[in-house]
């Protein structure tokens, strides 16, 4: 295992590549600081025009100041998809859909604003599942519901209610949820650097309803505390960092069974008693690089690590490594990303991380390809991740255990409209 992170090490070359572009490209500012600003904002490409490789495409910003004089505004758009996930010997799901996204927002006063992401789903398929995670579901499902409160503008936001967790981009830390708590980030940005603090102190969602439960159990939490900064060098590139400080407490057993059939250790495997061996207590290191060639061209690097310092060295680590390009060709937009990872079996509570990556004790690559039409604002998307055992996993459930594990997604979505 010791090895296989090892091989992270050829990928030093094309690190130190990219910082000599960063130096070369940097030298020349002052000739086009003029230049910087595009749209608006500081920094454009095709990456970032990408609803597929930005978190956070420049498109909805535009749309969200286009609407920022507005009481109220209401986003939506659609998504057809379909994903298949095998494993070597015990699972086979195929899974399809259609799903109505929603973002809406409205301003109680001033510095007070109530916001709302949501999905309806509608899902049908064929599933051989032991675990319980791959069934099709229909329903409406929140993502975040907060009130927000900004007493100084672009300066400090406190958030209270459901807290999506998607701001992290990194899917063997933490997947596609959202908790319920507290939020305050503080935050500062010029022309060619942004830098924030951002605090969470959240409660991890988890349902107990056996009967058998005999004693009340403790409200759990997770926290983190982030430094961010993002160093826009020249009108050709950035880099953008995180480091973040997290906590779990109190986790039920129903998360640590469920975890243990995800590649976690526990003391018991039965649901009513299990209990993790080890607590999390770590650290997330966030890098990200960009590159444009043209005002066409560009690409992105990202370099991301998880480190559990409360379980041993070699069951407390997960890395992930991607590398994106995308090109504007005018009514097109394209792009892959492929992506390289392992995490191991107690780097994080895997019931809260991605289901298509495996959760925990996973080694293996992604690929990931994007095709947009900017004319009628839709996205052509598809997705193949393989999952391979790390550790040769222990008995599970009724001799069951964890296997090697595939994944294809394919997906039409259309970008956000508003009204």
């Amino acid at each position: 295992m010791r090895e296989n992170k090892y091989l992270y090490a050829s990928y030093g070359s094309l690190v130190k590549g990219l910082c000599w572009c960063l130096f070369a490209t940097s030298i020349p500012f002052s000739v086009f600081a003029a230049d910087v600003v595009v749209d608006g904002f500081s920094y454009d490409s095709s990456l970032q025009r990408s609803s597929f490789l930005s978190i956070n495409p420049n498109y909805e910003k535009i749309l969200e100041a286009s609407v920022a004089d507005r009481r109220s505004h209401f986003f939506w758009k659609l998504r057809f998809d379909a994903q298949s996930l095998e494993t070597d010997d015990n699972i086979n799901s195929q899974i399809a859909g259609a799903t109505f996204r929603a973002k809406f927002g409205y301003k109680l006063i001033e510095s007070v604003e109530f916001k709302a992401k949501s999905n309806l789903s509608l899902e049908s398929g064929r599933t051989q599942d032991i675990f319980g995670d791959q069934e099709p579901g229909s329903g409406i499902y929140p993502r975040e519901v907060k009130i927000t409160y900004t007493p100084f503008k672009d300066v400090v936001e406190i958030d209270a209610g459901m807290i999506h967790q998607r701001f992290f981009n990194m899917p063997i830390f933490i997947g596609n949820l959202g908790f319920i708590g507290l939020s305050e980030k503080v935050f500062y940005e010029s022309e060619r650097f942004d830098v924030g603090v951002r605090l969470q102190q959240l409660i991890p969602t988890s349902y107990t309803n056996s009967t058998r439960v005999g004693e009340r159990e403790n409200v759990p939490y997770f926290y983190t505390e982030s430094l961010e900064a993002t160093w826009r060098t020249s009108r050709w590139n950035f880099l953008k960092t995180r480091l973040s400080h997290f906590r779990y407490e109190n986790l039920p057993s129903v998360v640590a069974f469920d975890s243990f059939i995800f590649g976690n250790t526990v003391t018991n495997t039965d649901v009513n008693n299990a209990r993790f061996i080890y607590d999390f207590d770590g650290w997330v290191s966030q890098w990200a690089f960009e590159q444009k060639f043209s005002d066409s061209l560009a690409a992105q690097l990202q370099w991301q690590i998880v480190k559990n310092t409360a379980a041993p060295s070699d069951a407390g680590e997960g890395r992930m490594i991607s590398i994106g390009v995308a090109n504007d060709f005018g009514r097109w937009i394209a792009a892959v990303k492929f992506v390289d990872f392992f995490i191991e079996s107690d780097a994080v509570p895997a019931r809260y991380n991605s289901h298509a990556y495996g959760h925990n004790n996973r080694i293996g690559n992604a690929l990931n390809f994007s095709l947009e039409s900017k004319d009628w604002g839709v996205n052509f998307k598809a997705d193949y991740v393989k999952a391979d055992l790390l550790n040769q996993s222990i008995r599970r459930l009724d001799g069951l255990q964890q296997d090697n594990q595939q994944t294809i997604y394919f997906a039409v979505e259309t970008m956000y409209e508003f009204i």
